[in-house]
């Protein structure tokens, strides 16, 4: 049979991902350390250009004392063998968020880069809009806002482009810092994001929106005559998850039009190629899921986008005016979709193994996107007519590691008989026979999910711990995502009900099949899987030791302290009213019961799980006397991304369960 081009397209791009793996082969693979799993790379926003031949994306590489990740902009082409190549910049600078233009002709991405020498406007900000060749490397300067760029635009025609950025601090506001004189009015911010225009031939800039509108996202119509913006009153994370809404504004006059969508998600806001359809999210009642949407701006229909495929549909992309391609997670799985755009009705194609929705698409259906295996961590993946394919590598050490054995899981829940899934990892080389010393990790959300491939990094465990000899059971209850709006609500005023029956019910599946050592059984977490550990240990003798990763223990309190404060609710309720039922699912109330040793970590500046929860159930503990040991983190946010912080958090679990179960580790 002759092979089809996209057969020898696949098998091209896939050439590059043998030959380290062949290399390795010749020296014994070693356990990697939580200090290796730290200097990972992070391979993000893949942006494929409009012929389907270069794909741009970012790559961070993690930084010591304390620093963010250094994020560098690379091009790659979408076949051949040619490497990925680093757009050139100076070693301090740190850039993000590649984008074609229109024409194809350029690369314009976000830099904290110098600007040019000449450039003498004083107040400037650090971060701009730079522009590059398409094949190039000389980098100039789109904008000079003198607020930090955050996000930007280019109109189509190429001579505008709209940008947001906060303005400007104002000199008595710095000289009031500096006198400590800075008291800050909750809920009034001083400044807001606006979205700025710059006529990139005359260099005139003018914001297009007032000061107090905070501009989330825009997206230029086709013909540049509108903008779409998302935007809300406030600026916080909260507005921005749960209290935004999408509106149309006129470039020329900034005139705001209606509101075309009061109950925004964060879903990208994007234009059909012929400017009739605007694709956008609409958050659901409860704020747990989304409907991507596509809005018909003269009939005013709107019509969602796969509402009856069972998966969660995470991120869509326009391929022409009629059909749209959708990437989400369906199980453990992700799964590409062909949408169509007057019905919603969906085709579901590859199934990729994927860590989260980030991908672009051409007109003719090829797309770029984030790809992981069970042994490679995130690389820039191509889809082409169903065909898959990596064309980068950026992780050549792991080829020389030892690489825990994944394996996709499906069970029954004994409550109601549900479809549940998840997954396992299992030492190297490890046979079914021999019991395993085991820890079972909930993911945070409760809307969240495990996935199949690649588990490794501060608050992935599973490739560092299998890799020590150790089972790391990944369940997917009901409240995860993966199985459709309606399993993903399930959890709304049942946390640790059918949820942890659920998961229950995949250790009964995996210690009758002789995976887990029921002598030796963990349960861990951060937040929700956190929670969730903390619980387990409350309602359960089953568990010889928890680990509470910024763990929800009073649920009611944290509803009033979180920096998310529409969170909670949409699970239980008004948090006044409904104080019962906060507390009748909160582990704090059952504190009392827990006797088995309890490992708690928290990061010192967590906003959206206060430090406080961590500090009730260690007093607790401590109160009755129950063996426990609380660290915490100075500067930790709810998600690390300090090195050195990343590294401890890895090394204590390991090392806890090392002391609570004792693995042996593999020879």
């Amino acid at each position: 049979m002759t092979p089809t081009p996209h057969r020898i397209f696949a098998a091209c791009l896939c050439i590059a991902a043998w030959l380290p793996a062949l290399a390795a082969a010749e020296t014994p693979p070693v356990a990697p350390t939580p200090a290796q799993i730290m200097a990972l790379h992070t391979v993000t926003d893949p942006q494929i250009d409009r012929d389907g031949a270069w794909i741009a994306y970012a790559v961070g590489s993690p930084q010591a004392e304390g620093k963010p990740p250094r994020s560098r902009i690379w091009r790659v082409a979408v076949s051949g063998k040619a490497p990925a190549h680093e757009l050139t910049a100076p070693d301090t600078a740190s850039e993000e968020h590649p984008r074609w233009s229109a024409d194809g002709q350029h690369l314009d991405f976000l830099s904290n880069r110098p600007l040019p020498a000449a450039d003498t406007t004083p107040g400037l900000a650090d971060t701009q809009v730079w522009r590059i060749d398409a094949r190039g490397d000389t980098a100039t300067p789109l904008t000079r806002a003198l607020g930090a760029v955050s996000a930007f635009e280019v109109s189509r025609d190429g001579t505008r482009v709209a940008y947001l950025a906060a303005d400007a601090e104002a000199a008595a506001t710095i000289a009031a810092r500096a006198a400590k004189d800075d008291a800050v009015v909750v809920e009034r911010p001083a400044s807001s994001t606006r979205a700025w225009l710059r006529d990139l031939r005359s260099g005139d800039t003018r914001a297009l929106t007032a000061p107090g509108l905070q501009i989330h996202d825009l997206a230029w119509s086709p013909d540049g005559r509108t903008l779409a913006l998302r935007v809300s009153d406030g600026t916080t994370l909260n507005d921005y998850w749960y209290r935004s809404r999408v509106v149309l504004i006129d470039a020329a006059t900034g005139t705001l039009g209606q509101v075309l969508e009061p109950r925004a998600s964060a879903h990208p806001l994007q234009w059909s190629p012929d400017g009739t359809r605007l694709l956008y999210g609409h958050l659901g009642e409860h704020g747990m899921v989304a409907d991507v949407t596509v809005h018909d701006i003269t009939t005013g229909t709107r019509v969602v986008m796969g509402a009856d495929w069972n998966g969660t549909l995470w991120q869509v992309r326009w391929q022409d005016d009629r059909r749209l391609v959708g990437l989400g997670q369906r199980g453990v799985r992700g799964a590409f979709l062909q949408l169509d755009a007057a019905t919603g009705r969906w085709r579901e194609g590859a199934r990729p193994q994927i860590p989260y929705a980030a991908f672009t698409t051409t007109a003719g259906g090829r797309s770029a996107y984030i790809g992981i295996g069970d042994a490679q961590p995130a690389e820039v993946w191509v889809q082409n007519g169903g065909a898959l394919g990596v064309r980068t590598e950026h992780h050549p050490e792991v080829a020389g590691w030892a690489h825990g054995q994944v394996r996709e899981l499906a069970w029954t829940s004994s409550r109601d008989g549900l479809p549940i899934t998840g997954v396992l990892v299992t030492p190297p080389g490890w046979k079914p026979g021999t019991p395993l010393p085991t820890l079972v990790q909930g993911h945070g959300g409760p809307a969240w999910a495990w996935w199949s491939g690649w588990l490794g990094s501060w608050h992935d465990w599973a490739q560092l711990l299998a890799t020590h000899g150790y089972a790391v059971f990944l369940p997917n209850p009901r409240g995860s995502e993966g199985a459709g709006h309606a399993f993903t609500q399930m959890a709304r005023n049942d946390w640790g009900g059918g949820d942890f029956q659920d998961i229950l019910d995949g250790v009964d599946t995996l210690e009758k099949e002789g995976v887990v050592d029921p002598q030796r059984l963990a349960i861990g977490g951060w937040s929700y899987g956190g929670y969730m550990a903390a619980w387990a240990v409350t309602h359960s003798d089953r568990f010889k030791t928890a680990i509470v990763g910024a763990g929800v223990i009073d649920i009611g309190a944290m509803a009033l302290t979180t920096d998310t404060p529409d969170y909670l609710p949409g699970y239980f309720g008004d948090p006044l009213a409904n104080r019962a039922a906060y507390d009748a699912h909160s582990p704090i109330r059952y504190a009392d019961r827990i006797t088995v040793p309890v490992l708690i970590l928290h990061g010192e500046q967590d906003k959206r799980v206060p430090l406080s929860q961590g500090q009730m159930l260690h007093a607790a503990l401590r109160f009755h006397g129950t063996p426990v040991e609380m660290v915490t983190y100075p500067r930790g946010p709810h998600w690390f991304f300090e090195t050195a912080q990343g590294r401890d958090v890895q090394q204590r679990v390991l090392d806890w369960l090392d002391t609570q179960l004792g693995a042996e580790r593999p020879k």
